[in-house]
Order: structure tokens, then sequence, then C-alpha cells
């Protein structure tokens, strides 16, 4: 091909026609400029491509991300409604007259270990910290990046809180609880708690105790729900964006 254009321009320039190489060798120019438009046209549908695949491949992440912070908030309001409910029947037994069965008094001893148990659903956000941090979801969508970061924000001070009433909550349980019970991790007997129902009956101090860790727990579950809430929110809007 280019030995073609070279016969072509050599035959114009040993006939003397000047005017009609002239013409020629402006053609050349604007097909050379076509050749280099339609290359960079096609270099850069190439990388756009590449940034659509990497975009898809990150907002997928980010999703499956969202999808496992529903997982973790359902499985912790699922195990705190059940520590809650052994501590309600717990406070029902203390309340009745008659005493209670074996089976009754296990539910007991679970309430009473599992009395302190109050931690948040921890978030891991690893995953796309780089990514996040570099703009690269502000980049995809402001306002889907304005959304998630609002929802970080409410993750990481529902945490904040939900673990300070954990913390609060350890403590009543060593100066209202422990003072009541006996306790047996070693293994020496049949159960690791060991408690007079009469004398729990009769302690404000305990009931106390029992009532606060029902409390406590309630509001992290509600702050779950809400957090629970947010999620979903963000999955519809990121579903949206994967279409």
């Amino acid at each position: 091909m280019i030995k073609f254009f070279r016969r072509i321009r050599q035959q114009l320039l040993t006939e003397n026609k000047f005017s009609k190489y002239l013409l020629y060798a402006i053609g050349e120019i604007i097909l050379v400029v076509i050749g280099i438009l339609i290359a960079l046209s096609i270099n850069n549908w190439n990388e756009n491509r590449k940034q659509k695949l990497n975009d898809i491949k990150f907002l997928s992440n980010l999703r499956y991300e969202i999808e496992l912070d529903t997982l973790v908030f359902a499985d912790k309001i699922t195990e705190y409604n059940l520590i809650n409910e052994n501590l309600i029947q717990t406070l029902q037994f203390l309340i009745r007259p008659t005493g209670i069965n074996e089976n009754e008094r296990q539910i007991v001893i679970k309430a009473i270990s599992d009395l302190e148990v109050l931690t948040p659903g921890y978030k891991n956000i690893e995953r796309n910290d780089l990514k996040l941090a570099d703009g690269t979801l502000d980049f995809i969508d402001s306002n889907l990046n304005k959304k998630y970061q609002q929802y970080i924000e409410r993750v990481k001070s529902n945490n904040d809180i939900i673990s300070k009433l954990g913390e609060s909550l350890q403590f009543v349980v060593l100066q209202d609880l422990y003072p009541k019970v006996d306790l047996d991790y070693a293994g020496l007997t049949d159960n690791r708690i060991h408690f007079d129902l009469e004398k729990l009956r009769n302690d404000r101090t305990f009931k106390n105790a029992v009532n606060r860790s029902i409390q406590y727990r309630n509001i992290s579950i509600l702050y779950m729900n809400n957090q629970k809430a947010k999620a979903y929110e963000l999955l519809i809007v990121l579903k949206e964006k994967l279409k």
C-alpha cells in the first residue's frame, strides 16, 4: 500500500503536475489524520470499556459487602432476642411462687451466663477502603458515594454506642451479678453456675441487673435494625446501578 502511494507521488512529480501532486498530498494527510482519529477513538472505546468493567466489579464487591452486613445484623438481632427471651423467662420464674424444674434451671443458667453478652455487629470495609479513599465511588456516582459515606458513619456511630453499652453491662455483671451466684467453669460440678432461687427472688439488685441487661440489648437491637434498613436502601440503589 505504501509503495502504491509512493509510485503515484513519483509519477505526478515526473509528469510535472504539481497542482495535482499538492491535492494528492493534502488528501494523503487527511487520510493519515482520519486514521489517527480512528485509532484514538478505538483506544478510547477500549479504555472506557475497561473502566466500565472495573466499575462494575467494584460496585459488585460493594453490594456483596453490604449484603454481608445485613446478614451480620440479622444474626446479631436473632442472638440478642434469644438471650432476652431467656432473661425474661428468668424474671418470670422469680415472680411465680413455685420452684423450677431442671429444664427451667438450665434456662436460668444460660440466661445468667449470657447476661453480659453485648457487642456490635462489626463491619469489615477493608475490601474497598483504598478505592473509596481515592474517590472511585465518587467518580462512578457522587450521590451513591454520599449515601455510602453516611451509611459508614452511621454504622461506626452505632457500633460505638453499642460498645459502650456492652462495657457498662460488664460492670453491672461484675458488681451486681457475680456476688449473687457461684461459678464453676472449672467443671468440678454438673452446672457451671449455681444459685439459690429463693435468695434471688428477694434480691432487687439482681433483678435490676437482669432488667438492665434486657434494656441495653433492646436498645442495641433498635440500632441494628436501623443499620439493616439503611443497608437495604443502599442495596436497592446498587442493584439499579448494576442493571
